[in-house]
């Protein structure tokens, strides 16, 4: 049988958007790609690319040596700047890259790390935005300003997102298990991954939580492990220690006002972040951000089912995006390109609102569509990132945490829980 006019237009339809992709992903690398070069001096590539280095020598035991870090970079980078801070399993990851010279290993790592966008947008389109085209969802996160300094920079936070994305999409095919092993696989970025299994944990029903729990908490004893192996058992020691005691280096990387939480709030308008009352006015939003976040879960029904496993998907993805939200917020480490994880509930966000009815929408809905063009578009981030003020883009954050969820409670206040 020969396919019909409408398969044909089909794969043409198809095939058109693939050339633009990859025109566009060409375009993008003409443009910006004889920069980076000149540029890997001031990235965090060289950070990964030493650490590795010294796991391939057998120097997995003093991976937080400072000054041995410091003459890694010297001479495998030709710079001292900032450390490797990540737990120790992470450096395996980047063996896969730490064979070739710094530059090639930086164009390589460059390339995996478009691979794991393309994945993150290919399983985000197919299983939670239909009918969503993904390549399109490329080609959008390729302009959405984070997710560059993601890749300027031979970061890791692409693959928090794609580990984020399966995440979710196991937990809406009722596979608890399964999702907390993703979500241990994130630990690398434990900042940001502990206050969402919080969330989740604390969220869901006995019997999915009890599965979400052995998942994750397999995944943490196997990547333990592995950091024992790769440091030895008093790694669980001196890692902590060192982070402790990081802003004490010199390069230490830990810059406040560049973080968009409620740390980095804090600290620019009171110039402080490490002084009791700055700590306890932390941890007032945080708790309070915390509760805020449990009761949009409890009222979006998804506690309240004996049998969890099976919510209604709008109710359940906003519930997520505010979760991802709140770990951001909460955050006591955030860096720019941190925020390619606002690409998950950007998405959700805007499918939900937009394929509701406009006679539908509550008027704080119609909100949110402003809010998420002021997070995706450049000009906020390029003018607080001119300004030294990076963490001003938390204000917009936080109206989008505080106006997503109440729209899901105010529905289910109409409807009987289970």
């Amino acid at each position: 049988m020969f396919p019909s006019n409408r398969t044909r237009r089909q794969a043409v339809v198809s095939w058109a958007k693939t050339i633009i992709l990859f025109g566009f992903v060409s375009a993008l690398a003409a443009t910006i790609g004889p920069g980076f070069p000149l540029s890997l001096q001031a990235t965090d590539f060289p950070d990964f690319y030493c650490a590795a280095r010294m796991l391939a020598d057998g120097h997995g035991h003093q991976l937080y040596d400072a000054v041995l870090q410091r003459q890694y970079q010297a001479r495998y980078a030709a710079r001292v700047g900032t450390l490797y801070i990540h737990p120790p399993f992470e450096a395996v990851l980047y063996l896969s890259v730490a064979w070739l010279p710094l530059r090639r290993a930086y164009w390589l790592w460059s390339l995996i790390n478009l691979a794991f966008l393309a994945l993150a947008a290919r399983r985000l389109a197919g299983e939670a935005l239909p009918p969503w085209d993904w390549r399109l969802l490329f080609v959008a996160s390729l302009t959405f300003v984070p997710v560059l300094f993601c890749l300027i920079q031979g970061q890791d936070s692409l693959l928090l997102l794609l580990v984020l994305i399966l995440a979710l999409t196991a937990l809406r095919r009722s596979r608890a298990f399964a999702a907390g092993c993703w979500l241990g696989l994130g630990l690398f970025k434990f900042q940001l991954i502990l206050p969402l299994a919080l969330v989740l944990i604390v969220s869901y029903g006995k019997g999915s939580r009890a599965r979400l729990v052995e998942g994750f908490g397999l995944v943490a004893l196997a990547l333990g492990g592995l950091s024992a192996a790769i440091s030895g058992w008093s790694v669980f020691l001196t890692y902590p220690q060192f982070l402790m005691h990081l802003h004490a280096q010199p390069f230490a990387g830990i810059v406040p006002e560049a973080m968009a939480n409620f740390r980095g709030l804090i600290y620019f308008f009171f110039h402080r972040d490490q002084s009791p009352w700055a700590i306890a006015a932390v941890s007032i939003l945080s708790a309070a951000a915390l509760s805020k976040t449990l009761t949009y879960w409890r009222r979006s029904r998804l506690a309240a089912y004996r049998d969890p496993e099976a919510p209604r998907s709008e109710e359940f993805d906003r519930a997520f995006a505010s979760a991802i939200l709140f770990a951001l917020l909460v955050s006591y480490h955030l860096n720019p390109h941190d925020l390619s994880l606002l690409l998950l509930p950007i998405a959700l966000l805007l499918h939900h609102t937009l394929a509701r009815p406009r006679r539908e929408l509550h008027p704080a809905d119609r909100v949110t569509p402003a809010l998420l063009a002021i997070l995706f578009l450049p000009p906020l981030h390029v003018w607080t990132l001119r300004a030294d003020a990076y963490a001003l883009v938390a204000m917009p954050l936080l109206l989008l945490f505080l106006n997503s969820s109440p729209c899901i409670a105010r529905r289910n206040n109409t409807a009987p829980v289970e």
